[in-house]
């Protein structure tokens, strides 16, 4: 490159003195140089899904029925073994109304009963005063499960994945058309409780994540709840029950373990609800405070939650008498129902929604302690934010911290954890990834993010720091003239 030549000594430095006049000294470079930078910092996006992996990723999703947040006070091995190679949340909420199906199906959506609509175990219409009758009636009803909703089968299913379904609520049925690409289902009177075991559903399950590839399977467990129903607590059938989920779960890590599956399965291990025992002699009879020829139609499952529709002209008269009734029941009408159950706000609800307190009972008819058995030794279905309701949920896999234990979760952040973990898009849901993606763990996107907050510190105290020592006009020295003597 020739350089510019010049007629005169003057004319060069002319040039040369306007030149440094117009331009930045080296330190203002530096500077600039640093806005620069922190400004493109500041407008690369942050990424929130962090904790997501370049390699596929498969999730194992397992229901344990009724299993409560703190293992009924026992030390079970599996789930230690979860927790010190995983994490454990301190428990996880359930929903309104704290049965199985609503539960499952909010676990599944995202979304609380009120939007999703699967509201109670029975599938009844008010205008045609007709209602199932017993718990497995409903898995094989379309319309029951086939609300507008999109469950996570359907989300995996659309966006390309192999699904499996085991038992799960909801599976049974073409969803938006959509079925799982193996199923299988629920029978009558629980033949296929006593006739598959719950160990081989899990090792199934597991086969084939790893032989057939699988991206998802969703497994259903019935115990300890159906135990629970028929002995309390404490009794010796009923920890029998927990052990015999502990040596599922143990199960279920040893075949993970000896296949080798660790660096793509994350399994995820929840609960519906919790259980308590029922006093036999807290109960409550609504014909002691109404009389049943105001009734039009009642639904009423279990001796915890009942759904009324008075005769014409009669609501106002039974809903006074049973809001002032008994302490211990709670009575509102449905446009009046507490919001934060996120529950009454959806057509299936009758227009009278009753509970009662943890531990009590309520019938419909008289009903004598001394004679008449209880319909559960221990029960469930009570408000979902009682302790005794609250639900488990460990986790152990790539996308997950090791020996973490996180805040409590919320039913319906499920759905959105399993579809980040599958690096899917989520249908609209009522699930936070604020309260779970502190035990995702970390990978190259977040090491970005750390990087990124790093760099724009620096060049945010550079900014400073050349700002101060050679942007601002130095201070004026003055010296004080000696007078002369």
């Amino acid at each position: 490159m020739s350089l510019p030549k010049y007629s005169s000594l003057q004319q060069y430095q002319h040039n040369l003195a306007f030149h440094r006049k117009s331009s930045y000294t080296g330190p203002q470079y530096a500077m600039w140089s640093c806005v620069f930078c922190f400004t493109i910092l500041c407008l690369c996006p942050m990424r929130t899904d962090c904790f997501l992996n370049t390699t596929k990723q498969k999730v194992l999703l397992v229901l344990v029925d009724g299993f409560r947040w703190d293992s009924f006070g026992l030390d079970l091995p599996s789930l230690r073994r979860f927790e010190n190679d995983g994490v454990r949340a301190d428990w996880l909420n359930s929903v309104f109304v704290s049965y199985l199906t609503p539960c499952a199906y909010s676990m599944t959506t995202g979304l609380y009963p009120e939007s999703h609509g699967v509201i109670h175990y029975l599938y009844f219409n008010e205008t045609t005063h007709t209602s199932t009758t017993r718990f497995e009636d409903v898995f094989n009803i379309t319309e029951f499960f086939d609300t507008g909703v999109e469950p996570l089968w359907v989300t995996a299913k659309l966006a390309g994945k192999k699904v499996a379904s085991v038992m799960w609520m909801g599976t049974a049925v073409p969803i938006k058309g959509i079925m799982s690409d193996r199923v299988i289902y629920h029978s009558y009177y629980r033949w296929s409780y006593k006739n598959y075991s719950m160990t081989a559903r899990v090792k199934d399950a597991v086969s084939w994540l790893a032989e057939e590839d699988f991206d998802l399977a969703l497994v259903y467990l019935d115990q300890p709840d159906w135990v629970l129903h028929e002995n309390r607590i404490e009794t010796e059938r009923a920890q029998s029950a927990f052990w015999e989920v502990d040596e599922t779960l143990n199960a279920l890590l040893d075949e993970a373990d000896r296949r080798g599956l660790w660096d793509t399965l994350n399994v995820i291990i929840t609960s519906d609800h919790g259980h308590v025992n029922v006093d036999p002699k807290k109960y409550i009879i609504l014909t002691d405070y109404i009389d049943e020829e105001d009734i039009d139609f009642s639904v009423m499952y279990g001796s915890v939650l009942f759904q009324l529709t008075p005769k014409g002209g009669a609501k106002d008269k039974v809903l006074r008498a049973l809001q002032s009734a008994h302490p211990a029941l709670y009575v509102y009408s449905k446009e009046e129902f507490p919001e934060h159950f996120h529950y009454a706000n959806h057509p299936r609800n009758l227009p009278i929604i009753g509970y009662v307190e943890v531990g009590w009972h309520v019938h419909m008819h008289p009903f004598d302690p001394s004679k008449d058995s209880l319909h559960s030794q221990s029960d469930h279905g009570y408000d979902p934010f009682s302790m005794e309701m609250r639900a488990i949920f460990y986790a152990r896999g790539p996308a997950f911290k090791n020996n973490y234990r996180a805040r409590a979760l919320e039913m319906v952040d499920i759905y959105p954890m399993v579809c980040d973990i599958l690096n899917v898009e989520a249908a609209p849901n009522n699930g936070s990834r604020e309260r779970y993606v502190s035990m995702m763990k970390e990978t190259q996107d977040n090491n970005w993010n750390n990087t990124r907050l790093l760099l724009v510190t620096i060049s945010l105290a550079a900014v400073v720091y050349f700002a101060i020592n050679f942007c601002l006009p130095p201070k004026r020295v003055t010296t004080k003239s000696k007078k002369a003597d």
